[in-house]
């Protein structure tokens, strides 16, 4: 994984450094040029935050072989991406391998993400999204201003998450972990795109996809699971994932792994003595790669540290 924070004085030297980009930045706006790159690289997708403080146009071509969605941030002025402009919740979609043109203001701040196209394909199957629908032609796609919003700040936190330990990204399942990450943002993007469906299904059939995916969970203890490899397992969409569990469980089917995965960690814990599996190794059983972040969402279910839950060694046998 390629993981990089560059600062530059110079809008050429900006532009080369976003690895696989064929492109260059013409400055626009008069005085000393400030821009800084971020970006991380793995498997099939590339992220970057990029933000500069003077007007500039980008010219070149798109990377082949890839879809690029660009997440405007902050800017002092209006971004324009084909010959389209950018208003607040307008993000941009472009095919790879394509000439662009883009103008951003000053000030300006910007997500980036360029995926695999066949990453993308699996993406948009369980989106429930027909890439080769009329819409996605436009280079240019508008969703409620708070979703787009809330997709740039969910990619730009993950990447200030990795470049903090970058270390801790070395290993397959937390790369894997990461791209799910990413994916699930883009399916985000995506399914607002997704006309409402006039098959409602029954409730016992919602009832049977909650059912399912719980048993999948349990029976897949260590692997990562994303809403992407949840759809590709029932075939179904994410729009009918979605809809199941807020009908059933009133509540998203992440939120609903996370906590049934939480609750097998604490059965783990309260079985076991300190001395025979520790709070870490638990953790790594169902999935919880990284031991900070498991804590704060095991003491958000929990009302507890996990270090804190009474092990078996420590309570009247018998007792649970």
């Amino acid at each position: 994984m390629y993981v990089h924070h560059q600062f530059f004085d110079d809008a050429d030297a900006h532009a080369a450094a976003l690895r696989g980009w064929d492109q260059r930045y013409d400055q626009i706006g008069s005085g000393a040029f400030r821009s800084a790159v971020k970006q991380i690289e793995l498997d099939g997708v590339q992220v970057f935050h990029e933000s500069a403080n003077l007007r500039v146009v980008q010219r070149g071509q798109l990377p082949p072989g890839h879809m690029t969605f660009g997440i405007p941030l902050a800017g002092a002025g209006a971004f324009a991406f084909g010959g389209a402009r950018i208003d607040r919740g307008g993000f941009v979609m472009a095919a790879g391998g394509t000439p662009f043109e883009f103008h951003s203001p000053d000030d300006m701040a910007l997500i980036g993400v360029v995926i695999d196209a066949n990453l993308l394909q699996g993406i948009a199957d369980c989106a429930g999204v027909d890439l080769d629908d009329a819409l996605f032609r436009r280079s240019v796609l508008d969703i409620p201003n708070a979703a787009c919003a809330r997709a740039g700040l969910q990619l730009a936190t993950l990447i200030e998450r990795v470049l903090a330990q970058p270390d801790a990204f070395d290993d397959v399942h937390a790369q894997r972990a990461l791209r799910s990450q990413v994916n699930e943002t883009l399916v985000d993007l995506l399914a607002y795109h997704v006309p409402a469906s006039t098959n409602r299904l029954t409730y016992a059939c919602q009832a049977d996809i909650v059912r399912r995916i719980h048993d999948f969970v349990i029976h897949h203890p260590e692997e990562p699971i994303d809403i992407e490899s949840l759809c590709k397992q029932l075939r179904v969409s994410r729009r009918t994932v979605q809809n199941s569990f807020q009908a059933v469980v009133q509540t998203n089917p992440l939120a609903y792994v996370r906590s049934l995965r939480l609750a097998q960690v604490r059965r783990l814990l309260l079985d076991t003595r300190q001395s025979d599996l520790s709070v870490s190794d638990a953790a790594a059983q169902w999935g919880f790669v990284h031991l900070g972040h498991f804590a704060n969402a095991y003491k958000a279910q929990f009302g507890e540290l996990p270090s804190h839950t009474a092990r078996r060694s420590a309570r009247t046998p018998g007792v649970r």
